[in-house]
């Protein structure tokens, strides 16, 4: 089974301007950088430029249906 390692580096104050930053490796490996702010999330997979954005009714809605099926 891989290793996961996630860090994660959190603003001192309640998130605001600032994002929580998570980086998320696989063996040793970059899987990708979540951000998280008070807009969504952005999921940056490895090596991209451009994150996956998603916004937190759109989090909400992709959770409630990956639970029901």
């Amino acid at each position: 089974m891989p290793k996961h390692n996630v860090f994660i580096d959190l603003p001192k104050r309640e998130l605001g301007n600032v994002d929580a930053v998570f980086e998320i490796n696989q063996d040793d490996s970059r899987l990708g950088t979540i951000t998280i702010s008070k807009g969504g999330l952005d999921y940056y997979p490895s090596n991209a430029k451009k994150p996956i954005k998603i916004n937190w009714s759109q989090f909400d809605s992709m959770v409630k249906d990956w639970n029901e099926g």
